[in-house]
């Protein structure tokens, strides 16, 4: 499984939905924002997002029709630390400089190595170690591309109409006006983007559907804190597994 794909599939296709052409305006003059449409809005959030040094993105989506976890800090440098945990393993990822440093469970590496020989000995030996992957695993180094995946913002371009303002409210502990939109699918997402500050997205929610889940979005331009294990605690997976 692709993580980058998945989290493409079920956020950043989410924000696509709303970020890109024509939405409707349920403008009232007690709002922020007043005089820009929905749309407006939105596309001011998705550009302040993508311009941003760095991001928090923590909450719950759904991976492949299971229950998936992420907890993810990343810059515009592929600097990145962060945990995902789903029903097939949990694990620990940090990258930094050029290397991708991984710490998984047993369960994790037993499906990473499906189908490999003597797969399941390979899981119990790198359980709770630091592993060494190589550059481009999308599974892992996905989630630390954080301008490859919120690229995709703009990336479709099809008909995207019927978006409308709710009623501010407190996300995360800032005030955040919600943009909604109804899909024919029973699908619900919703954009909350900060009123104060610049426009950050502060929070997607995505409801109905065969991909719900809710991420928050904070701790926008703090240094992201992604420091190498010891290496003689690393696994060198990128040399057969021999230790670094």
């Amino acid at each position: 499984m692709s993580v980058r794909r998945t989290l493409t599939a079920s956020v950043i296709c989410a924000m696509t939905v709303i970020g890109v052409a024509g939405c409707s305006d349920d403008e009232s003059s007690d709002q922020p924002f007043q005089g820009q449409s929905a749309d407006e809005v939105a596309a001011k959030a998705v550009t302040a997002t993508r311009d941003a040094t760095s991001v928090r993105m923590a909450g719950k989506l759904s991976a492949e029709g299971q229950p998936l976890t992420v907890d993810f800090h990343v810059d515009t440098q592929k600097n990145c630390e962060g945990r995902m945990a789903m029903q097939t393993g949990a694990a620990d990822v940090i990258h930094t400089g050029q290397a991708t440093y991984v710490k998984g469970d047993e369960k994790f590496w037993e499906n990473a190595a499906q189908g490999s020989a003597g797969g399941e000995k390979k899981a119990r030996a790198l359980s709770g170690r630091w592993v060494k992957v190589p550059v481009g695993d999308s599974r892992t180094t996905g989630l630390c591309d954080k301008q490859g995946f919120l690229a995709d913002l703009d990336s479709d371009k099809s008909e995207r109409k019927g978006m409308t303002k709710g009623t501010v409210t407190t996300v995360d502990g800032r005030k955040a006006i919600p943009l909604r939109k109804k899909k024919g699918s029973g699908e619900t997402i919703t954009m909350y983007v900060a009123t104060e500050g610049k426009p950050y997205i502060i929070k997607l929610d995505q409801s109905g559907g065969k991909t719900p889940g809710s991420v928050v979005f904070s701790d926008y331009g703090k240094p992201v804190k992604a420091t190498p294990p010891p290496a003689g605690k690393v696994v060198d997976g990128t040399k057969a597994g021999t230790a670094s």
